[in-house]
């Protein structure tokens, strides 16, 4: 009896999981800037393959002193070399190896030109409560960025009145 009711409620979280899954093309253009930046980063580790995106799990965008930016997507071995990863002719290879990425971005309004960030890729394997918690933390850090608080002084005197 408690084993069906375990199984239901795997099967209830799968269902929920696949229902918050968020379509590429609904990227806005900031979002899919900070997917690029956090796509370029991740081929610079010590990979033989190219990686590609193949789902969005979460994506936000607010605007309050900066543009903060908030995605979390699922990226998948490809059969391309690490240096093509930006091809779309790439295909996923069988078995392939899955890293679920996140990266929460806080942009200036004009200039577009990153204030705070915060990313990471792991293997989905090892993607924890705990972890999750962590990134979600460090992802309100990163909000509550202010740009005219960043660097006291820094840009006191670009400022013309």
């Amino acid at each position: 009896m408690n084993l069906a009711a375990g199984w239901g409620l795997v099967s209830a979280l799968l269902v929920l999981r696949v229902q918050a899954d968020v379509l590429t093309e609904e990227l806005s253009d900031n979002q899919n800037q900070m997917v690029r930046l956090v796509m370029e980063k991740f081929h610079q580790r010590d990979l033989q393959n190219a990686y590609r995106m193949t789902s969005v799990v979460k994506a936000e965008e607010v605007y309050n002193s900066g543009i903060f930016v908030n995605v979390e997507f699922l990226v998948k071995q490809t059969s391309c070399r690490k240096h093509d990863w930006s091809k779309p002719d790439c295909k996923v290879v069988k078995n392939a190896r899955t890293y679920n990425c996140f990266g929460c971005y806080k942009f200036e309004y004009d200039a577009h030109s990153v204030i705070s960030k915060v990313e990471e890729c792991i293997l989905t394997r090892n993607l924890r409560a705990g972890r999750q918690n962590q990134r979600n933390d460090l992802c309100k850090e990163v909000e509550k960025k202010d740009p005219e608080r960043t660097i006291p002084g820094v840009y006191s005197f670009l400022k013309t009145e």
